[in-house]
């Protein structure tokens, strides 16, 4: 499976797909991957699994490699679906079914729209599922939500 990083809402949220085709350019010699750098060159699409993470009916998924500028443009996407509604939440998870006893430990934290920052996007971005496990459950995986209000 593979890690997922999901925007979740109550009322559905629009897909994004850039406005033309970038170049993804993979150097296997040196392991860099370069998507071309433009801050618009990410995807938002339909994620069928929300339900699966939360409470929350409807998700988009990012296709995306982190920059400060696509962060911003995420916060700004946020911006407006909370015009329509109370909160929504910045999900980085694993893909896969989860038994009882191996469930993911699920860190939440909560933030107000005005305090939102790319800083907070770029931590959930960030953080790491399986090589610094929960100190709590060591065995288990953690999971990501930030919560934001208006």
């Amino acid at each position: 499976m593979s890690a997922c990083i999901f925007i979740a809402s109550n009322l559905p949220l629009p897909e994004f797909l850039p406005s033309k085709d970038y170049p993804v350019e993979i150097n296997i010699d040196t392991g860099m991957i370069n998507d071309g750098g433009a801050d618009e060159n990410y995807f938002l699409k339909d994620f069928t699994d929300v339900r699966s993470y939360t409470n929350k009916n409807y998700g988009v998924y990012l296709e995306w490699n982190y920059t400060d500028g696509r962060a911003a443009q995420i916060v700004e996407y946020i911006k407006t679906a909370l015009q329509k509604s109370d909160n929504i939440e910045f999900w980085h998870v694993w893909l896969d079914c989860y038994e009882f006893e191996n469930r993911p430990f699920i860190h939440k934290q909560t933030v107000s729209l005005d305090k939102l920052t790319i800083e907070h996007i770029k931590e959930i971005d960030n953080a790491v599922i399986w090589n610094t496990p929960d100190k709590i459950y060591p065995e288990r995986s953690s999971f990501y939500c930030l919560t934001i209000i208006r």
